[in-house]
């Protein structure tokens, strides 16, 4: 679990950025498993929308002004951000770098080395299950 001064990202939980503008209380909050996105103003459920993009985009009416969220992920899953502007003026920007740089080669053999073993395991499951009823 990672906790920072302006968000909180879990496994479990999922990310939480919470900040203040104009007095209104704005979180942000990309779930974990249900791959939803959500923001609240004042504990009021203002955007409550599926996603599986690493990065969104909402604009949303705070103090009756305009302001445009965009949060997410980017550096393949490496940065945290958040960036809300009303008009060209940054009213809240935060970014937090949760992972070390992996070379490329390197993420392709993670990838692939998983990949095979998921097939040889869903593989072996398969046989199994295929013993037991009779049909292997």
């Amino acid at each position: 679990m990672i906790e920072k001064e302006g968000l909180t990202l879990s496994i479990r939980n999922g990310l939480y950025m919470p900040f203040m503008y104009k007095g209104h209380q704005i979180v942000v909050h990309n779930a974990a498993w249900s791959f939803r996105e959500k923001i609240w103003v004042d504990d009021q459920l203002v955007v409550n929308q599926p996603t599986f993009a690493m990065t969104a985009t909402h604009t949303i009416d705070v103090a009756g002004d305009p302001m445009t969220i965009t949060f997410g992920y980017k550096d393949y899953l490496r940065v945290i951000f958040i960036r809300a502007t009303v008009g060209d003026t940054v009213v809240h920007n935060l970014e937090h770098r949760i992972a070390k740089a992996i070379e490329p080669k390197k993420m392709l053999a993670i990838i692939v080395g998983w990949g095979l073993a998921g097939a040889v395991v869903g593989y072996a499951f398969g046989h199994y299950v295929g013993r037991l009823l009779g049909g292997s």
